[in-house]
């Protein structure tokens, strides 16, 4: 039998800063991973005379979460960390909410979407300055706000549909 050990990883940051980023990673995967069912769910369920050009609009963004899921867990592995894997722990972690059963009509649907993108605005920010001031790791600072400028305009297209509706 060959026994094999995983290299110690040299990142040029503390064993704290690469557990604590890799930490804040897995809270963001586990919110992204919610949106991303909301927005399947709502893009299986909307109704109404918005409902093609909301049911494209939901599609393109889970779309592109799925892309964001796949390289925030991905980072999370280049941290040398285990991704969070399943709805239980999606669950645990995760900032934002669903709700289950409900099913609204097209203009709650965008309303609540646009508010889930806003607040992971706001944590986004938050988890940046966390990252830069406590663990100074420019790479994830980086990731971070790519992800933010991501989010606004997704909720910038949502928004959208709301304004004189």
């Amino acid at each position: 039998m060959v026994e094999t050990t995983a290299p110690q990883l040299n990142l040029g940051l503390s064993e704290e800063a690469r557990r604590g980023v890799a930490d804040i990673l897995k809270t963001l995967l586990a919110d992204e991973m919610v949106l991303y069912v909301k927005l399947r769910n709502y893009h299986w369920n909307v109704t109404g005379p918005q409902f093609i050009a909301l049911h494209e609009l939901f599609e393109e963004q889970y779309d592109a979460l799925a892309e964001v899921i796949d390289d925030t867990a991905e980072r999370i592995r280049q941290y040398g960390e285990m991704t969070p894997g399943t709805l239980e722990e999606f669950k645990k972690l995760a900032r934002l909410t669903e709700q289950p059963g409900e099913y609204p009509d097209w203009r709650t649907m965008v309303a609540n979407l646009v508010a889930d993108h806003e607040a992971l605005i706001r944590y986004l920010r938050e988890d940046t300055d966390k990252i830069d001031d406590d663990y100074d790791d420019i790479a994830s600072e980086d990731f971070l706000t790519g992800l933010l400028q991501q989010h606004q305009k997704m909720a910038w297209l949502l928004r959208a549909h709301l304004e004189g509706a």
